[in-house]
């Protein structure tokens, strides 16, 4: 009997080794969830305390932190890898300007923008939903819309057209100025 307890202790102290050198491994090779929102909140110029971090997932299969922040009523999505701590994807428009390019002084800011994304786009919302349902192969009548906004992207004007059908949801990117689709994703409602 004192022979299987050596053992059993031994089996569990191996155990605890192997937890303790995978915990360390995750430490040391990944930024922790609280760089993560000074991150976020350097890149927004504003205090980690004035945003309100409604997720923050860690996507283990692509090493990418996936976060979602809300800040003065409006949210933004960040994708930042979990490794160098680097900005892989926002929303959030930094440079909140808009180049005239109708003007004669090339240079000139319109500063009244305030990140609303109002700036010209070759088509409209209504185009680009068209767009986005028409590549789905739906009608508007059957599905429900999430959001539709102009946002930058990359420095890309782009309408996020995001829509329910059944059990599935549907997030498009479409180009507001050549009415490509940047990017489209279709998940669960269930995930």
């Amino acid at each position: 009997m004192k022979k299987y307890g050596k053992i059993i202790i031994i089996v569990v102290g191996i155990l605890v080794v192997i937890a303790l050198l995978i915990l360390i491994y995750f430490k040391t090779a990944f930024i922790s969830e609280n760089e993560v929102k000074d991150i976020v909140s350097d890149n927004m110029s504003v205090s980690s305390s004035d945003l309100y971090f409604e997720s923050i997932d860690f996507e283990m299969d692509k090493s990418v932190y996936e976060v979602e922040v809300y800040y003065q009523n409006k949210d933004y999505e960040y994708k930042i890898d979990a490794k160098d701590g680097k900005i892989i994807y926002t929303d959030f428009n930094v440079n909140n300007s808009i180049n005239d390019n109708n003007s004669n002084n090339s240079n000139t800011n319109d500063s009244t923008n305030n990140g609303n994304n109002t700036a010209t786009a070759s088509i409209t919302v209504e185009e680009a939903k068209t767009i986005a349902l028409t590549n789905a192969n739906l009608t508007e009548d059957v599905v429900q819309f999430l959001r539709t906004e102009q946002e930058y992207d990359n420095g890309v004007l782009v309408y996020e057209i995001d829509f329910t059908y059944g059990d599935y949801e549907y997030d498009y990117k479409i180009n507001a100025n050549t009415s490509e689709i940047v990017s489209f994703d279709r998940d669960s409602i269930y995930d």
